[in-house]
């Protein structure tokens, strides 16, 4: 064994093993290896686990079935099951148990818990100790081993209905079940529903209403001595009086209106607000302001759905497209995350709506081909094994808040309460059959029955054999109000999102053995979330409106999550910093420099990846599920901010510093940036180092002259390395027209569409170099529409890379991109026919990014005849004034005060 691991160690040394392409047990085995070797193969010591006396009657209430199997199944079925015997010992039922292993046969003596060799290994008594190489038992855990074996180790395999007393079943065990009451009108009317309605959406809203007299009584909050505003400062402050702390007795202050201005804007619509928003705001006298300013922005509901929209396409992994590369994506499904959040749909409804066939709003698979096979593009994916269990794992991460993915080929490593055959029959429910243990590869012929893996009280045990009613179960069991971790999941993400921390965490990997911060209080939302009929603006304007969300920041009373330290105890004296997204960036910028923001110009509509997107974190695609972005500032992210073109166009081109300059005096133009960017006027000291920082570059405001030029970049010649392209091909689609032949604007000769078809275009592709378009630059181009036989539709395309930005006049007919966003911009009724009529586009309407080169320009139709000639960009001169001024707005945008939520 020695030189194995020495040979292995020198092979690591060497690079010549890759631990990258070793499978995960593998690679943790080789590393093992290593540690071992480092330390002289030290022998590992004993976890002394403490015993108690053991009460006869407590011991007969013991089930095998419910109490133990589920601790040995998690602890030991990785090394001792029935396809994985070391020892010759197999620990997956009693009799086996009783029969014991190559050292210790019988491995349990019914009656004396501590003579038995099962238990003297588990104490360490007998080396080396179980679990080898995981986490020792708990002392619950193995005092119920010890009072089962005490009570005669009785198989009470196959009996239905056992209680149980397991800590590691304790996440199954179904609530106390309340007696319904039908004579409550409310409930005789939701039996009804459930009986006798053909529409599923009322019927899984019934079912809600039913199952939610199954409720255990919520907690109650504390009373408590300290400032509250609502319930959940009462669990708040009750833990600080509970731990004595300081603040208890002294409570933190609430942050000033300034900063719960931006903290709510931020929070709820994703920018900050105007500098008359803002103004009104900070003038308002009355008590209530704030509470006023939570529900209008709340009733925003157009603005409050954007704002929402980039989350939820990261958690689901929607894509603009069915394929990548051949490979089909998970969806898209940004219209659909729009609307559901415009008419705040019910959590409950709108998750069924994703997984479930018999909703009437499921979001259907999108079928196509690549390459000869069929596609499917949809969120549950069922093809293979592998997708199967991704898509289980998926739903688990995002609806569950539980981190299921590493029992997909093994049982967990780090989290026993996933033992793998528990997550494989939960996987089992999204698939057209039972899955098969497949273990690191190794397949075992052994399938695992389907089956949830909560207990929940009075539901069917039996699974639905046929695919989609098999999916509808799934999801009824996923969104029932007794499932313990749904609810609690979704508030859960609602008060990281707006305190900055969750009550659990990291917030997808909900566990039993790291209960929450405040369990009482969790439980309190969920039920209250449950009880709104899974209202989310209901939860959300319960946190804000709540004392805790409107502490002070106060760096010294954050708290934070420290993976060596899970258990470490959170407060909620402050909220967390709280880094911009990409979006929330960009988006503010654009309604500071302009003062207003075009809700088709929202980032999240734009599919462009940009160096500066990028560096904020907006993923380039949607592979990877994700409930969070990286938190972190990379050096890439400070790079693009000092120096990137995109982000200086951003700055330097918008309104704001014309009127700025205009300003007679630069103590006015200072304060109105500052009002613009941070919202609150500049304090004396910034209006003086700002003066003397203008006044030493001899900057002076005032009105200063401007002009505009003109760049042709297409006339009687494609751009330098352009080439034609387009409906039938590259020698028929582009057709030059002479004077004699037909309409000419400028120069020789105009262009035409020569390819067949309703739909057609032609392209001009690949110009190098391409044209450099700034944020407030305008596109344009000369059309002729023939008056004998108009088109119906007519569109412009532009390729940074890509086409993704376009813009069209008349019907909507030719379907690219999405509609209302930079990527398929309405412009209004098609141009009058007969005559040369000048289009302009605005850059920024179409998502133009001042960053990358245009390498490409689409003329599209929908029938008719259309003439094309000169096209290109018309570019906007520089005020001097505003250089000096942009400066200054560089410096407050890239400051931490704008770039932090505090």
């Amino acid at each position: 064994m020695k030189s194995f691991t020495e040979n292995y160690m020198k092979a690591f040394v060497s690079e010549k093993v890759n631990l990258g392409r070793l499978s995960c047990v593998t690679a943790a085995t080789a590393m093992l290896l290593m540690a071992g070797v480092a330390r002289g193969a030290e022998k590992p010591k004993v976890v002394e686990i403490p015993v108690r006396a053991i009460d006869a009657k407590e011991a007969a209430k013991v089930s095998y079935t419910r109490d133990i199997k589920p601790i040995l199944d998690a602890s030991c079925s990785e090394c001792h099951s029935s396809d994985e015997q070391k020892g010759q010992f197999d620990a997956s039922t009693v009799a086996s148990l009783i029969k014991g292993g190559k050292k210790a046969h019988p491995a349990i003596i019914p009656g004396k818990p501590d003579e038995s060799a099962m238990v003297q290994y588990l104490r360490g008594q007998k080396e080396p100790q179980m679990p080898k190489g995981n986490s020792k038992l708990s002392a619950d855990e193995l005092h119920l081993i010890r009072e089962w074996i005490a009570a005669g180790a009785v198989d009470d395999t196959g009996q239905a209905g056992l209680a149980s007393k397991s800590p590691a079943a304790s996440s199954k065990k179904a609530n106390t079940a309340a007696s319904l009451n039908v004579g409550d009108p409310a409930m005789q009317k939701a039996l009804n529903v459930l009986m006798f309605s053909d529409d599923n959406k009322a019927r899984l809203i019934a079912q809600r209403a039913v199952r939610t007299a199954y409720l255990p009584k919520v907690p109650v909050p504390p009373k408590t001595s300290g400032p509250t505003l609502n319930v959940i400062d009462q669990f708040i402050v009750g833990k600080w009086e509970q731990a004595g702390l300081k603040e208890a007795r002294n409570a933190p202050e609430v942050c000033s209106d300034t900063t719960f201005l931006r903290r709510i804007y931020l929070d709820l619509i994703g920018v900050i607000p105007t500098v008359e928003e803002a103004q009104r705001f900070l003038n308002d006298k009355s008590k209530d302001k704030r509470v006023k300013l939570v529900d209008e922005l709340l009733a925003r509901k157009e603005d409050y759905a954007a704002h929402w929209v980039p989350f939820w396409e990261d958690a689901l992994g929607s894509a603009n497209v069915d394929k990548q590369g051949g490979i089909p994506t998970h969806g898209n499904y940004r219209n659909w995350i729009y609307q559901s959040f415009v008419e705040n749909k019910p959590y409950d409804v709108m998750v069924a709506e994703l997984i479930d066939p018999l909703m009437p709003g499921y979001q259907k698979p999108f079928i196509s081909e690549a390459n000869g096979k069929r596609t499917v593009a949809a969120y549950i994916q069922n093809e293979t094994h592998t997708l199967t269990i991704q898509s289980a794992a998926n739903v688990g991460q995002v609806f569950l808040g539980t981190g299921m993915k590493c029992a997909s080929c093994h049982n967990h490593f780090l989290n026993k309460e996933w033992p793998q055959a528990r997550f494989l029959a939960f996987g089992g429910m999204f698939a057209t059959n039972d899955l098969e243990s497949i273990r690191c590869e190794k397949h075992s012929g052994q399938f695992v029955t389907a089956k949830f893996p909560f207990e929940l009280p009075d539901v069917p045990e039996e699974m639905p054999k046929e695919y989609e009613p098999r999916l509808h179960r799934v999801t009824q069991l996923l969104v029932d109000p007794t499932n313990p971790r749904f609810a609690r999941t979704m508030v859960n993400r609602l008060w990281k999102r707006y305190v900055g921390i969750g009550l659990f965490a990291p917030a997808d990997d909900y566990r039993l053995d790291q209960p929450p911060s405040h369990p009482e209080l969790l439980d309190y939302l969920a039920d209250d979330f449950i009880r709104s009929g899974y209202d989310l603006k209901h939860t959300i304007r319960l946190i804000l409106t709540s004392r805790t969300y409107q502490l002070k920041y106060d760096p010294a009373l954050e708290d934070h999550f420290d993976v060596a330290k899970p258990t470490e105890a959170r407060y909620f004296r402050s909220p967390s910093l709280r880094k911009l997204t990409a979006e929330e960036l960009i988006d503010s910028i654009r309604l500071a420099t302009a003062q207003k923001l075009d809700p088709k110009k929202r980032l999240y509509l734009n599919n462009a990846s940009t160096a500066l997107t990028r560096a904020l974190a907006k993923p380039a695609s949607r592979n990877e599920i994700s409930t969070s972005r990286s938190e972190d500032v990379a050096v890439v992210q400070a790079l693009e901010l000092l120096n990137g073109e995109e982000f200086y166009q951003a700055i330097y081109s918008g309104p704001v510093l014309d009127e700025a300059a205009r300003e007679k005096e630069v103590s006015k133009a200072v304060d109105r940036l500052y009002w613009a960017a941070l919202n609150r006027t500049a304090s004396s000291k910034e209006r003086q180092v700002t003066e003397k920082l203008l006044g030493a570059n001899a900057v002076g405001v005032g009105p200063a002259k401007t002009e505009s030029s003109e760049q042709v970049w297409i006339d009687d010649e494609l751009p330098r390395g352009a080439r034609m392209d387009g409906t039938g091909g590259a020698k028929n689609a582009w057709k030059w027209v002479t004077k004699e032949q037909g309409p000419v604007f400028s120069g020789e000769r105009s262009h035409t569409q020569g390819g067949k078809g309703e739909q057609r275009q032609h392209i001009a592709i690949g110009a190098n170099p391409g044209l450099r378009v700034g944020a407030t630059d305008v596109l344009f181009t000369y059309v002729y529409l023939d008056p004998k036989n108009p088109p119906k539709e007519i569109m412009l395309q532009w390729s940074q890379g890509g086409w993704e930005h376009r813009a069209y006049w008349g019907e909507d007919l030719i379907a690219f991109g999405t509609a209302n966003s930079t990527t398929r911009h309405a412009m209004g009724a098609l141009p009058k026919a007969g005559e040369w009529v000048r289009l302009e586009v605005p850059a920024q309407d179409v998502g133009i990014s001042p960053a990358e080169e245009v390498d490409g320009w689409a003329f599209d139709q929908d029938g008719g005849k259309v003439y094309w000639d000169k096209a290109g960009v018309v570019k906007r001169a520089m005020n001097p004034n505003r250089e000096p001024l942009g400066d200054v707005l560089w410096a407050l945008f890239t400051s931490p005060e704008f770039q932090f939520i505090r």
